[in-house]
């Protein structure tokens, strides 16, 4: 039995509703119990890869106090992964390398270790006054041990008239302002508790992503975007592809901390589109929580925002205003600390943006070509043309600004040329 077996819990997890309901009256001291009529609907297909995500109606039975009515339990699976790289797979006619049991079995391996830190992360979180930094509220949290081998999930408070954002829409520069102030509360508050940080990965690029990086793959990547909007950027694309190989250094982007004499920070480590929540505020969106910890790091705060500026912006504000967002987070990392000493510069900020940039806008470029007709194939015909139109528009910046910052980086460098990954 492992992650990739289908068992007999909620919507083929191994966890139960028994599990669920013994967790939830223990921690809310309440007698009250589940009812007949309890539901559970799976709310994450298309927006992650590596939980399930559910939302439960409990019908709660004998109440005693005031109870939530719905909530989510966030589970750990590989069911949901599995079932994506087989329909990329299947649509591409090509190998599926989930089915390779030893990548199947790594992943699993950094599966259990990500959602350990991410409720490490989050039994912090429930330290800070409320309303400090935007999360949902954590009910419980089961970590993986020798001892349980199977059950690894979160319950949390289900954020009422919330929605995530794909890929191929676009945020508001002010929207992503509120992101940097939530980001900038995140780091400040976590450089005065090393204790509760030591066990998070200081290596997570080379953890999570090193098993599906390889030449075959790569290629593979390459094709989607090449063959991506019917080959409307193929020319760049080939651009690209004479450089790809020096762009996957995994090891140097875990080291640019120490390369730029930067303090590590904690990291997201997977900040995009799908993992944050927004409610509709007229035109605009407004955002109401951060989520997914489950790569949380001690890392390079350039990880997760060039991750973030490249799947929520389009790529004309990208362009035109990445330095200046960069000078907004700084000032809010700034505030937050107050008395303490920055954990590195401005300029060393903008640098290490500059030199992580090729790499986290391949991470992000490759997720639009590749999921693209996976997360739109029920939207209607309009629909799908406004939203390609909003993928290509992005997808072509980024092209554009990975070759344009990757001669720079080598320019920086001299005639050193960076070490190949493959």
């Amino acid at each position: 039995m492992n992650l990739c077996t289908v068992g007999k819990g909620l919507f083929g997890t191994h966890v139960t509703w028994e599990d669920i309901e013994e967790d939830m009256r223990r921690e809310l001291h309440t007698d009250a119990h589940f009812g007949p009529n309890k539901k559970a609907e799976n709310i994450g297909d298309g927006k992650g890869f590596m939980s399930r995500v559910v939302l439960v109606n409990p019908d709660w039975q004998c109440k005693d106090k005031d109870l939530p009515e719905r909530f989510i339990v966030k589970i750990v699976t590989q069911l949901a992964v599995c079932k994506t790289f087989e329909e990329v797979a299947d649509k591409n006619n090509t190998e599926n390398i989930f089915n390779d049991e030893k990548v199947r079995s790594a992943f699993e391996k950094q599966q259990k270790a990500i959602h350990n830190a991410e409720a490490t992360l989050y039994a912090y979180l429930k330290t800070l006054p409320v309303g400090k930094f935007p999360a949902p509220k954590i009910y419980y949290t089961r970590k993986f041990s020798e001892s349980n081998p199977l059950k690894g999930y979160i319950i949390m408070e289900f954020m009422e008239n919330c929605k995530t954002l794909h890929i191929y829409e676009n945020i508001s520069l002010h929207a992503m302002d509120e992101i940097l102030r939530a980001l900038a509360i995140l780091e400040a508050t976590l450089l005065k508790s090393d204790a509760k940080i030591n066990s998070f990965t200081k290596h997570i690029l080379a953890d999570l992503y090193g098993p599906f990086i390889n030449e075959k793959d790569t290629k593979l990547a390459i094709q989607y975007l090449r063959d991506f909007a019917g080959g409307h950027l193929s020319e760049k694309v080939d651009k690209l592809d004479e450089i790809v190989t020096e762009i996957l250094n995994l090891a140097s982007a875990d080291n640019l901390s120490e390369e730029l004499g930067m303090q590590r920070v904690v990291c997201h480590g997977d900040l995009w589109s799908a993992n944050i929540l927004w409610q509709n505020d007229g035109d605009d969106v407004k955002m109401t929580a951060l989520i997914d910890f489950q790569t949380v790091n001690l890392g390079c705060p350039a990880t997760d925002l060039v991750r973030v500026f490249s799947s929520c912006l389009s790529g004309k504000d990208r362009q035109e205003h990445w330095e200046e967002l960069l000078e907004h987070f700084y000032d809010y990392l700034k505030n937050e600390i107050v008395d303490q000493q920055m954990p590195y510069s401005l300029e060393q900020l903008k640098e290490s943006y500059r030199r992580f940039f090729p790499l986290g806008a391949f991470f992000i470029a490759s997720m639009i070509s590749s999921f693209f007709n996976i997360v739109c194939k029920n939207a209607d015909e309009e629909q799908r043309m406004k939203s390609m139109d909003t993928a290509k528009e992005k997808l072509e910046a980024l092209l554009d600004d990975i070759i344009f910052f990757h001669q720079r980086n080598l320019k920086l460098n001299g005639t050193k040329t960076l070490d190949k990954c493959l």
